[in-house]
């Protein structure tokens, strides 16, 4: 086949693509042999039907759309790969000249592509590597963490209760004179001054005594999930069953040894395993944020067109990273917009700027990937596929179809971006400074 190119303005380009009568000639004979597998005619073995006898039960016609079909996708994918396209649209079709045997066949499509990258150094540059250090005391904070986790609540004799004591409370609520839903529990446990419990009883828990019962009037606040109880006010008959305190358990080797992790039988034992751990996340920690220093450097260098078309693909995909974000907490997409005043487009706006910086680093990624020659196997692909087969597994049949080359497109697309990050790195050199020590949250 023959490919011509036409750059047009704003990324836009024109594809002719040309089969000679003999690439037609063996379309239409494979056309044929397709049709003749998948029909059963009487007196005929299948795939041996002559070919007259086909055009009388399907139609020539059909068979040429069928020829046609396989030449134009043949024709585009070995175009793209013959220009080294990336395309960000789907082709518009224009028949030039149409299938007919002995003739030539000839289409155009036109359909946007990736802008050209004027790339920027990104050979023997010189990247600061934050390093994080594990000090003593992010040591015996985890260690602390580790105490917490396996402290226990205890009750106490005491004339009444104090903010950091946890109150056991039986408690029933009422909004407009009646239960409701959610609004009673009996020995339930609140611990009193860390706001995870109705700010309105919580402040008004300190100073009750065991055994004594109170009417506390609360607020549902007007963001509350459940929109009929946002902004009501509720009352709710509160009685302080008993007072507990949070009890640590001896930081000494038998702690160490009841933790049961693998981590040794003493506390020195337990620390060294601690540090060495700590140092394995601050080493990953490192890794990444080198990785992320070293491609926004270079993305930085890079002159980047970026197209409207681009910002929106990569706005969509964010949208609905986040919508399946909130799927995995129960909410809607549009009862979190309903809660936070917005609209999908004001959503979009605030993502933009992240839309902006994804867009910019995919093409900078792909276009050294193309300059240095960094591909991805099918080996690769497969297994990776492999990963993600039960999640297939699960959808029927026509929706596995589906996504499946979807999903193989995006894998090629992670892991050629994976392998090209990998390959600037070892392609700068670190500059070792010091990162402030952070504290991992819990």
């Amino acid at each position: 086949m023959e490919y011509n190119l036409d750059k047009l303005e704003n990324n836009q380009v024109s594809l002719e693509v040309t089969a000679n009568p003999q690439e037609v000639k063996e379309a239409v004979t494979a056309a044929c042999r397709k049709v003749a597998q998948n029909l059963s005619i009487p007196g005929f073995r299948r795939g041996k039907i002559p070919r007259h006898i086909l055009e009388q039960r399907v139609g020539k016609d059909y068979l040429y759309r069928e020829a046609m079909e396989a030449l134009i996708s043949r024709g585009y994918f070995e175009a793209l790969q013959e220009h080294k396209l990336r395309p960000v649209t789907e082709p518009e079709l224009d028949i030039v000249e149409k299938l007919e045997e002995g003739k030539p066949f000839v289409f155009k499509t036109k359909l946007e592509v990736l802008p050209e990258v004027k790339l920027g150094a990104y050979k023997g540059l010189k990247v600061e590597k934050k390093v994080q250090q594990v000090t003593e005391d992010r040591v015996e904070e985890e260690l602390r963490y580790l105490q917490e986790q396996h402290a226990e609540l205890v009750g106490v004799e005491k004339e009444s209760l104090e903010k950091g004591d946890f109150a056991v409370i039986d408690f029933d609520g009422y909004v407009d004179g009646g239960p409701f839903p959610g609004g009673a529990a009996q020995g339930f446990t609140v611990e009193v001054g860390a706001g995870r419990f109705f700010p309105d009883i919580e402040e008004k828990l300190p100073g009750m005594k065991p055994g004594e019962e109170k009417e506390i009037k609360a607020t549902f606040p007007e963001e509350y999930p459940r929109g009929e109880l946002a902004g009501k006010e509720a009352v709710f008959q509160v009685k302080l069953q008993e007072i507990k305190i949070k009890e640590l358990p001896e930081l000494n080797d038998e702690f160490a040894a009841s933790l049961g992790m693998g981590m040794g039988d003493t506390l020195d034992d337990l620390r060294q395993s601690l540090r060495k751990e700590l140092e394995k996340q601050a080493d990953q920690e490192t890794a990444r944020e080198f990785e992320q220093a070293v491609v926004e450097k270079v993305v930085d260098d890079s002159e980047i067109p970026l197209t409207e078309t681009l910002v929106n693909r990569e706005l969509d995909r964010l949208v609905q990273d986040f919508e399946h974000e909130l799927s995995g907490r129960g909410i809607k997409l549009e009862q979190y917009l309903e809660h936070e005043k917005k609209s999908e487009e004001e959503l979009k706006k605030d993502l933009r700027p992240t839309a902006e910086k994804r867009a910019k680093t995919e093409l900078v990624l792909f276009s050294i990937a193309d300059k240095e020659g960094i591909t991805v196997t099918e080996e690769e692909i497969n297994k990776q596929k492999e990963i993600i087969r039960p999640y297939l597994e699960k959808l029927n049949k026509r929706e596995r179809q589906k996504r499946e080359g979807l999903i193989e497109d995006g894998i090629r697309s992670t892991l050629l971006k994976e392998k090209t990050i990998r390959f600037l790195v070892s392609q700068v050199e670190s500059v070792v400074g010091e990162k402030n020590e952070k504290a991992v949250e819990k």
